[in-house]
């Protein structure tokens, strides 16, 4: 998003900070919200209230958002002095927002009552390189009508970090804002020496611009419509010369906005055409798919494919891009290791490209040193990479930040099931020295204690205290309440560890390194027996979460255990204990496996990781029941999330939610904070798909196995369109005939696939 305005130091007035933190208008008692409405583009993103206010001012889960920087801080519509009332609202595939507003019984010119119900304002909200809101008065009343909109704005450049509740002891420059005829400027010089600027402009000009406020008068006979268009530009930079230049905003057009969401819808369908399409028998799980597909169009963010490129930024025009996944919106707007993995894994069944571009960014960013600052390693994946004030002035060590224990060996399983389904020889050839260095991370760096498990132990003052997919700072409170010493070694990490030397040793005997991969096998199996003889705890029937500093088992039930199932570091007959135990009524809640036992003294509903409902935890289990064909539970998982689903708006599962017991009557119980849309749990569909179809590709080979594929009893049948396999597109139906599923082939294009369905059920079951 780019300002068509240049300021010069001639017209800047330094002005004392005009805001508060946002943890101090957090603190005054403006409660969050649940319900926003969130448009994205890129590293841009727009979360406002129902009504498409950015209000109360400063509020902690609303603004204009551009590279981890809030832009717009208050954007408000009154009309008559009043807020509108809000009749509807609804989000178009993360495009657009349409909003029904009335306003309220409001007095206007002559002492006469304006009635309720008569003006109708059509409100619309579009991201498309600016911020643009179209509204449309249409007077219904049988008589003229004179009414004074109030636009309220303010900018207040605060960093991400700041809006989820941290202090700054300091901040930059603030400037008065600068008026012009057609605009107004907000500006800002960072202690990172970067000059922000919002500019907002409108069509028709106001009759009224002050420095936080535009003033129109519409005089709408009856049956009349008026629209008002108002243009929300951000730019990031140098500061401005000293020398006096500058040049004019240019106007803001009626048909720029039919011309952005033109655009925009454009780019949704290639989108769509790009990726796998999906038909199934329910009209809701249809709308869930197609929701968390528009998901991941939404949450795609460019970067530069030459490997020089490897700066924080847009890429430069004319630069090829490529593309990978934001974590979610609003607090995870960027580049995270382990959900941008993790999210490709699950995304494998809708488009492949997805995964091979964020495997190719992260090895690119992959450490390179020991920085106790950043608390970077050699060889070891990225955690989470930030581009605002606090970061690039030295405040915040996410330049990238890389606490992270399990990063690095997600990426060894994505790059083996990528591989799978791609048989992309070259990505295989071109990754294959970021996969030997992370590996060596894995041997040398990971174990601090030489006892052969991965531990994590934070060296940054501020990085996280705990670096597992949990990483609230209470995550693993034992049944005493007391957090345990650290280093922790966390089961799911050592069965990924097991899986990631098991995948790799695959892929080195590919290239022909077969004294490697038999030395990785039997790393994988030796991990595998240390691992069942600490871990288990026998009187519970199930594996403890973590080992503390002292080797202590911690006993809480958890979701933690399900991850094994995944990853395949444990035994059939275990495997069996621990997907019982997942399905008691303590682990699952009627929508879904919650993160603690409902029996821990520490459970709490209401918690980030202790005793919440997680969509991609979940996704992740329930594949792993389908490795060891326990498809009931698997299908109970699934249906339990879809009913879950279909309580949310656009049937998008959250990020999380509160993890109480479903009674008859209940609905889902939201979590305040939570993520919506959020990588990982829109991406829950797509693998649990994968889990219950029973998808197996050998893309190197040009086959696809179909292993038990089943279909809940809801769904009669389900049409895979243009699913790739390597250079293969195959389209399949599955049928459900009582208890069994079949799949047919419908069609072949490419190259040629071998399509087998086995139908081998085990035995035993649960």
């Amino acid at each position: 998003m780019e300002s068509g305005l240049e300021l010069n130091w001639s017209e800047l007035e330094v002005v004392a900070t005009p805001h508060e933190q946002p943890r101090s208008v957090l603190a005054a008692g403006e409660p969050r919200r649940v319900n926003n409405l969130t448009l994205i583009d890129g590293k841009t993103f727009l979360a406002t209230a129902l009504a498409g206010d950015i209000a109360p001012p400063g509020s902690t889960d609303v603004g204009l958002f551009h590279q981890d920087t809030r832009f717009l801080s208050h954007w408000e519509l009154r009309v008559n002095g009043h807020r509108a009332v809000v009749l509807s609202a609804a989000n178009q595939q993360n495009i657009l927002a349409q909003i029904e507003l009335t306003t309220t019984n409001i007095l206007v010119r002559d002492n006469l009552d304006l009635p309720e119900n008569t003006v109708h304002i059509h409100r619309e909200q579009l991201l498309v390189g600016q911020f643009l809101d179209r509204l449309t008065f249409h007077n219904f009343n049988l008589q003229p009508v004179v009414l004074t909109v109030e636009l309220h704005f303010d900018a207040d450049f605060v960093d991400v970090f700041q809006v989820r509740g941290m202090m700054r002891a300091a901040h930059g420059t603030y400037f008065e804002p600068v008026l012009r005829p057609e605009a107004v400027v907000f500006a800002y010089l960072g202690r990172d020496e970067l000059f922000r600027q919002t500019t907002i402009s409108f069509s028709p000009a106001p009759r009224e611009l002050k420095a936080r406020q535009a003033d129109f008068e519409l005089r709408l006979g009856a049956g009349e419509k008026q629209t008002l268009l108002f243009a929300v530009n951000v730019a990031a930079g140098p500061p401005p010369e000293r020398t006096p230049t500058r040049r004019p905003v240019p106007a803001v057009e009626a048909q720029s906005f039919e011309v952005g969401l033109a655009q925009r819808r454009h780019s949704h369908a290639e989108w769509a055409r790009a990726t796998t399409s999906f038909e199934t028998s329910d009209d809701l799980f249809t709308r869930c798919l197609a929701t968390a597909a528009s998901d991941f169009f939404s949450l795609r963010i460019p970067f530069a494919l030459d490997p020089l490129e490897v700066q924080a930024g847009d890429p430069a025009p004319g630069v090829r891009v490529g593309e990978i996944i934001a974590a979610g919106i609003p607090w995870f707007a960027t580049i995270f290791g382990r959900d941008s993995l993790i999210a490709g894994y699950q995304s494998l069944l809708l488009h492949p490209q997805l995964a091979k571009e964020t495997l190719r960014y992260l090895a690119r960013h992959q450490g390179t040193q020991r920085d106790d600052w950043r608390d970077e390693e050699p060889g070891k994946i990225l955690h989470e990479l930030r581009e605002g004030e606090m970061t690039r002035a030295g405040e915040m060590p996410h330049s990238p930040y890389y606490g992270s224990v399990d990063a690095t060996p997600l990426f060894l399983i994505v790059l083996d099931e990528t591989y799978n389904w791609t048989g992309d020889d070259d990505l295989l050839n071109e990754l294959l020295p970021a996969a030997r260095r992370a590996l060596e991370w894995l041997d040398q760096s990971a174990d601090l204690d030489g006892d052969g498990f991965v531990e994590y132990l934070r060296r940054s003052p501020q990085g996280l205290a705990n670096q597992g997919w949990k990483d609230s700072w209470d995550a693993y409170l034992n049944r005493e309440g007391v957090l345990p010493k650290p280093p922790l070694a966390l089961c799911e990490v050592q069965g990924y560890c097991y899986d990631a030397r098991y995948r790799l040793s695959r892929l080195l005997r590919t290239v022909g390194d077969a004294a490697g991969a038999d030395r990785l096998r039997r790393q994988a199996t030796e991990l595998s027996h240390r691992f069942e003889r600490q871990f288990w705890l026998p009187e519970q029937s199930y594996y403890a979460c973590a080992l503390d500093a002292e080797k202590q088992p911690q006993r809480a039930v958890t979701s933690n255990a399900g991850h094994l199932l995944w990853s395949r570091i444990i035994g059939r007959e275990r495997a069996r204990q621990v997907a019982r135990r997942l399905m008691r009524a303590d682990m699952y809640s009627g929508w879904g496996i919650r993160t603690l036992s409902a029996d821990e003294p520490t459970f709490n509903p209401l918690s980030y990781h202790r005793g919440s409902v997680w969509p991609h935890d979940n996704s992740l289990i329930a594949q792993g029941l389908a490795f060891y064909d326990f498809k009931q539970p698997l299908l109970r998982l699934i249906t339990g999330l879809f009913q879950a689903a279909n309580y949310f708006r656009d049937q998008r599962l959250p990020e999380l939610f509160v993890g109480v017991q479903r009674g008859e009557f209940d609905q889902p119980v939201n979590y305040p904070v939570s993520c919506s849309p959020q990588a990982w749990a829109s991406g829950a569909w797509f693998l649990l798909l994968t889990a219950a179809l029973g998808l197996r590709p050998n893309a190197s080979r040009h086959e696809l196995r179909i292993v038990n594929p089943m279909l809940p009893e809801w769904l009669g049948w389900l049409r895979l369109h243009h699913l790739r396999i390597g250079r293969s597109q195959v389209s399949l139906e599955f049928n459900r005939r009582g208890a069994r599923t079949f799949c047919n082939v419908l069609e072949v294009q490419g190259e040629r696939l071998a399509v087998s369905v086995d139908f081998t059920p085990k035995p035993g079951g649960l």
